[in-house]
């Protein structure tokens, strides 16, 4: 029965104290002898009234997620996004069946135009060549005349200043 109850209850009172011991040898009382035996463990007691309740626990570990639910409609189209880059160029495809050649009085007008404009550059670049020609014979010109002028005088030797030499060596 002690064992549904649980713990035993507190511990029992003391025996009672030893008698004295006998008088000495000049009389006088003896000191106290020791104590006696512990007593026994006295009855199991009531149980006490029911404590207040603890301090709220932690929530324990979530459960496993429940299965995927049915998926919902589509919603609406977006507007498009922004154009992305151009992509690489693709492979070269077959050539197409060949096509008609124009005939020689749609061609006559072009090649008209195209030797018309040969004509007028070749024209052009012989009037330039010309006009460089004139251009060097007169700048020709002018360095003959001061070169004829420049031998009047001997001064203008003369006045020139001998340069000196420089020496890239020690100095003694």
């Amino acid at each position: 029965m002690a064992d549904e109850q649980g713990r035993p209850g507190p511990q029992g009172p003391r025996g009672r104290q030893g008698e004295p011991g006998r008088p000495g040898p000049q009389g006088h009382p003896g000191k106290r002898g020791p104590d006696g035996a512990r007593g026994k463990p006295g009855p199991q007691g009531k149980p006490g009234p029911a404590g207040k309740a603890g301090a709220q626990g932690k929530p324990g570990v979530p459960g496993k997620p429940g299965e995927a639910g049915p998926r919902g409609a589509a919603g609406p189209q977006g507007p498009a996004g922004p154009q992305g880059p151009v992509g690489p160029q693709g492979p070269r495809g077959e050539a197409g069946p060949p096509g008609q050649l124009p005939s020689i009085e749609q061609v006559l007008p072009w090649l008209e135009q195209l030797f018309d404009a040969w004509d007028e550059r070749r024209r052009q670049r012989e009037q330039e060549a010309a006009e460089r020609a004139a251009l060097e014979a007169a700048v020709h010109e002018a360095d003959i005349a001061s070169s004829d002028e420049g031998d009047e005088s001997d001064d203008g030797d003369a006045r020139k200043k001998k340069k000196k030499k420089k020496r890239h060596g020690q100095k003694n």
